[in-house]
């Protein structure tokens, strides 16, 4: 496994991540852990693009997480004809 890239392969480990990210939030940008494997140790990167995208980096030193997950945001206007 040393120097396999994990990804976040299924709909549950992106459940997961977006989990991570609600406790690194909530937790002041730090203290979450690895959707995949559970360690402390992993690195959330916030690169979204608001209004247009929460996009959200994941790297893990223990299992090798390398991995983003991007979740579109609704653009509202209110010029609607």
């Amino acid at each position: 496994m040393a120097g396999e890239t994990r990804k976040l392969s299924s709909p549950e480990l992106a459940r997961a991540a977006m989990e991570s990210v609600r406790a690194w939030e909530q937790n002041g940008k730090s203290g979450a852990n690895c959707p995949v494997c559970g360690a402390s140790d992993v690195q959330i990167v916030d690169r979204s693009a608001r209004p247009h995208m929460l996009w959200y980096a994941f790297s893990c030193g223990s299992c090798g997480l390398d991995e983003a997950v991007a979740l579109p945001l609704v653009a509202h206007s209110a010029d609607h004809d």
